[in-house]
């Protein structure tokens, strides 16, 4: 069932120990983490099993969350929040910079110890079965796929942390017309670009991520 948003309809999902004024902080509970003991939510749960009213939600935050589901999944969330947002809504996501980290993983000029950093920015910490990363995002990629969805980027932040890189797009809803159907095609468009071929074995691929897509929905086709 959705929750009715009446106060707060800015979402920080994925917040960890990062605690956000203003804004409804979501996460697994303390049980699920195996670094993070201390956890600073207002609400505790998995993410993918959440659902809010149609045209509630103000703003949805993530910072270096989003890799963390496969691409059928980041489609199906992408879906979900398009109808939670109101029109001009604004998604907030940050991910690591997957191009400037394989050119430190593969580069003769750099260390062994940021070469080893770079792969684990890449692939994920694996101290836990969600830390592990599903895609490697560029702004170009991460662009094409937020409007791909229905969303117009207005802001691309570039940041480093000790030897890590990361983009921030911050985007807004700009199309409200789409319905889920249309959003269905444009996530079966967008997944079919990574079929190796038009073979009977990469058909049925596609349609196993299109039933992982379809099992994330908030609003079944």
């Amino acid at each position: 069932m959705a929750e009715k948003n009446i106060h707060n309809t800015k979402l920080h999902l994925g917040c960890g120990q990062v605690y956000l004024d203003g804004y409804v902080n979501i996460d697994y509970p303390s049980s699920e983490h195996t670094v993070m003991t201390s956890m600073k939510a207002d609400k505790y749960c998995n993410i993918k099993e959440l659902a809010y009213t149609n045209s509630s939600i103000d703003e949805i935050r993530l910072h270096h969350v989003f890799e963390h589901f496969s691409r059928a999944e980041a489609c199906a969330l992408l879906s979900n929040w398009y109808f939670w947002l109101k029109p001009q809504g604004i998604l907030h996501i940050e991910v690591p910079d997957f191009e400037k980290m394989a050119k430190i993983a593969i580069s003769r000029f750099k260390k062994p110890k940021e070469k080893f950093v770079a792969l684990r920015h890449i692939f994920g910490s694996h101290e836990a079965g969600w830390a592990i990363h599903y895609e490697g995002y560029s702004v170009k990629l991460l662009t094409q796929l937020l409007n791909q969805f229905g969303y117009d980027i207005k802001k691309v932040i570039k940041t480093s942390y000790q030897l890590t890189h990361n983009i921030q797009l911050i985007a807004e809803k700009k199309d409200c017309s789409l319905t889920n159907l249309q959003l269905c095609q444009k996530a079966k468009e967008w997944l079919s670009n990574y079929m190796v071929n038009e073979a009977e074995s990469e058909k049925v691929m596609l349609e196993v991520w299109m039933t992982e897509y379809k099992k994330l929905l908030n609003h079944p086709i």
